[in-house]
């Protein structure tokens, strides 16, 4: 066949038309799976102006497709009246539908969640945050159900500091916005936002391979095949490798070298982390836009010297995030909060063993630790604040300003009816658990962590009902044995009697047990309450008890 040649159009149009059900997806790809971090970042190259990619479709008659096709995920729960079958043409994208659904789930907000959630999200442009130059901390997703975190966002759409990024899909609407009714922007921060980022998202040109209705389909075949072989795009890391090649640096052996040393370490973490932790040595915020920069300024010996400090310090960071004994009871690396904690961790380690630090040192590093976890901090931003917190932390260190806004963490605020095992606060609680002791409901003996089940106190299948059934304040880590009774038993009074006598009828073991699952006699007595025991008062006493222990964490 003729090679197809590229021409450029419009990417909003292209969305556009996806809406209409007029771009659809052939049904041998495979469903959409870019998370929140991917979906940022492709904003982000979008909002700077960055090539993100070729697209390749096919136009086809809609009556007579040369492949079944479905539509765009999420479609059907914002415009369920798309009907391809109104458009005599419709395109199939056969690459490119990552980033075409991704762009539409940011500008279309359908209600369904994104990979490895259980919660929808929605996407902010951090208009404050753009015009200091820096959009990779401008491009904000939220799950809908962190009530504080959206409703911070929605004050500052209110002072006009932001938007939602579905207002990029009517260009009329943005710019009526920006002219006339948002009274934050000066004129000349108004002609910066638009020349700088809103235009190159408006008129974002993406080069489009579009093969005719013609196209043999074996022809379609052996091209969508070798773009799923060859279609990985370069990572900061792959650019590092090309960049210090040159002065005799192989970046790959060292990090093959890293991953031998550390096979539990170098899994938990992206290579880029280490390029992080060298940028913060050089006095720079670690940004992907600057990254390779930074480093490529040092020379062969500085380089490597900042390598093996960085590798030597992200493993003792590793151990403390991981440890029971002395850390922060990340047992398993699913259960780490944030494993962009480590970039600043390590870093704080390091200078204060360099002071020789204290106990009050370390203690006001697992202060911040903590403050962090269970303030969702870290869930943007993540480069800025890194760079932030390190310098905060130090003068707190040395000159006894704790940062303002872990004097102002007020653990009262943490939302404990999360549900998504992704969050943050979830993780943090079940560290928590690990920290607690997590005895086993039966025995009354340290549990086997991994072996444990991630589950719920009052099961879900007798409470389901319940509004916060779900939430962590109703889980805890409990063995597969204790598990089985509970789910047996079904209702909490039942299974405490079963449990009380697996402790020899003493009232005062079992309430040991009980309470290193941060379940006190208030709540003890809640489960035990009735027939079926009283949820709404357990969770309240839990929900209290936790807030407790997280003040306590966090007191400055």
């Amino acid at each position: 066949m003729e090679a197809p040649k590229a021409n450029p159009e419009n990417l909003l149009s292209i969305l556009s038309d996806a809406y209409k059900g007029k771009v659809v997806v052939p049904e041998f790809q495979r469903s959409f799976l870019w998370s929140r971090d991917g979906i940022a970042e492709l904003l982000v190259s979008i909002l700077q102006g960055y090539f993100v990619g070729t697209l390749l479709l096919l136009d086809t008659q809609s009556g007579d497709p040369l492949f079944p096709y479905r539509l765009i995920e999420g479609l059907d729960r914002v415009n369920p009246d798309a009907r391809p079958n109104d458009h005599q043409t419709i395109r199939l994208v056969l690459d490119g539908q990552q980033r075409i659904t991704s762009l539409f789930y940011v500008l279309y907000e359908p209600d369904h969640p994104l990979k490895n959630t259980s919660q929808p999200h929605r996407f902010f442009f951090r208009i404050d945050l753009a015009l200091d130059g820096d959009p990779e901390d401008a491009v904000v997703g939220l799950p809908v159900s962190s009530k504080r975190r959206m409703g911070e966002m929605k004050q500052l759409i209110a002072e006009h500091k932001a938007i939602p990024f579905s207002m990029f899909r009517d260009e009329r609407r943005l710019y009526r916005w920006l002219y006339t009714e948002q009274t934050f922007l000066t004129d000349e921060d108004q002609k910066n936002l638009i020349e700088g980022y809103c235009k190159n998202l408006t008129n974002f040109l993406i080069p489009v391979v579009a093969l005719p209705s013609g196209t043999k389909k074996n022809d379609i075949v052996n091209i969508f095949e070798r773009i799923n072989r060859t279609g990985i795009s370069l990572s900061t890391f792959d650019l590092a490798v090309a960049r210090l090649y040159r002065k005799d640096i192989k970046l790959r052996e060292l990090l093959r070298k890293f991953e031998r040393k550390q096979p539990t370490v170098a899994p938990a973490i992206k290579p880029e982390s280490l390029l992080k932790f060298i940028s913060l040595a050089q006095g720079t915020v670690p940004r992907k836009s600057n990254l390779v920069d930074v480093v490529d300024k040092l020379d062969r010996d500085e380089f490597l010297t900042n390598w093996e400090r960085a590798t030597e310090y992200f493993a003792k960071a590793y151990t403390r995030l991981t440890s029971s004994s002395g850390g922060y009871g990340a047992f398993d690396d699913r259960w780490i909060p944030y494993t962009t904690l480590l970039v600043p961790l390590a870093y704080l380690l390091m200078e204060i063993e360099r002071m020789r630090g204290g106990e009050t040192e370390y203690h006001k590093l697992d202060a911040w630790y903590w403050a962090s976890v269970f303030s969702e901090r870290y869930d943007s931003a993540v480069d800025t604040k890194s760079s932030d917190d390190i310098k905060a932390v130090l003068d707190w260190i040395r000159n006894g300003n704790a940062p303002s806004w872990i004097d102002s963490f007020n653990a009262t605020n943490v939302d404990l009816t999360v549900d998504d095992q992704r969050s943050a606060i979830y993780r943090g609680v079940m560290c928590l658990i690990a920290l607690k002791g997590a005895k086993d409901f039966c025995n009354g003996q340290p549990a086997d962590l991994h072996a444990c089940d991630d589950d719920h106190i009052f099961p879900h299948s007798k409470y389901k009902s319940f509004v916060n059934v779900n939430a962590i304040a109703n889980r805890t880590l409990i063995s597969p044995e204790s598990n089985r009774l509970i789910k047996q038993a079904k209702k909490p009074p039942e299974f405490l009697e079963i449990f009380l006598k697996k402790h020899g009828g003493n009232t005062a073991r079992l309430k040991r047990t009980l309470d290193s699952h941060f379940i006190d006699d208030e709540a003890i007595e809640a489960m035990k309450s009735g027939d079926n025991g009283d949820f709404e008062v357990f969770i309240s006493a839990r929900q209290q008890t936790l807030v407790s222990e997280i003040r306590k964490r966090t007191a400055a």
